[in-house]
């Protein structure tokens, strides 16, 4: 697909599609079907063989889209849990890191408010454009270096810088998780069985020999029908792509919940 097509809003891509299948449509009863009247003509069994090549092609057509959503959904479901897995890793490590002594306490909250900051108003917008940035990659960085130069003292400082580094480990693999989702679609290859299976679709539907009224108001319900799906599948593919996208509800309830709440003046040189 097209980039242009994530970024239209998600209204605005629902009646384009629908409405683009049905001028498909309208074209093919207008154009299309008087030219292949003249070509192959009609006999009285005409309607019965499109029926059986209509049924078979539905068969593998319709297996196809209902893969293609559910996979297209589970994609947006595994993205989803990595967000969410990465916001509540960081916010277990924030908890941890009250527990170091200073001056290395309140330079890593510092630096976890900034990343988490970052992530929601310089990485999200990126992520809509299908981008990633470097200045997230070196803000983890910089967390882990700082937690890295702590040498623990006593049994109880290692306690907690083991099970600090634990929490970072998991939220580095969420966070290389949710980066993997900005590119996550489905292979130009299957996009174009979709389009081709619907063109197809849509020719065979053209073909029955109906009256113009009757043609015209069944073959719109069922192009309308192929338009949703096709946006259905559409908003589903990049899960972090356009006006659609998953947004960084974790990481503000994160922020709203626990960091913002830090002392005055730590929050004043964010």
């Amino acid at each position: 697909m097209p980039d242009f097509v994530y970024d239209m809003p998600i209204a605005t891509l629902a009646v384009w599609s629908s409405v683009l299948a049905i001028c498909v449509m309208v074209v093919g009863l207008l154009v299309v079907k008087p030219v292949f009247r003249v070509l192959i003509g009609t006999g009285p069994d005409f309607n019965s063989s499109v029926n059986y090549a209509t049924s078979s092609f539905s068969l593998f057509n319709g297996l196809l889209l209902g893969l293609l959503t559910v996979a297209a959904y589970q994609n947006l479901e595994r993205v989803r849990e990595s967000i969410t897995n990465e916001a509540t890793s960081l916010g277990s490590l924030y908890a941890q890191i009250a527990a170091y002594p200073e001056p290395i306490r309140s330079e890593v909250k510092w630096l976890m408010r900034d990343y988490t900051l970052y992530t929601i108003y310089e990485e999200w917008p990126a992520h809509r454009q299908g981008e990633i940035l470097n200045g997230g990659f070196n803000r983890a960085d910089a967390i882990r270096r700082s937690l890295s130069q702590f040498e623990p003292e006593t049994e109880r400082e290692r306690v907690i810088h083991y099970q600090a580094m634990a929490s970072f480990q998991e939220f580095s693999t969420e966070r290389q998780k949710r980066l993997t989702g900005v590119t996550t679609e489905i292979p130009a290859v299957l996009w174009y069985a979709v389009i081709v299976g619907a063109g197809i679709n849509m020719f065979l539907l053209v073909l029955l020999k109906m009256r113009v009224l009757p043609h015209f108001v069944l073959g719109s319900i069922i192009a309308f029908f192929l338009g949703v799906i096709l946006f259905v599948i559409v908003t589903l593919d990049r899960p972090l792509r356009g006006p659609s996208g998953l947004s960084p509800f974790a990481y503000e309830l994160l922020w709203d919940r626990l960091m913002i709440w830090d002392e005055p003046v730590e929050q004043e040189s964010i």
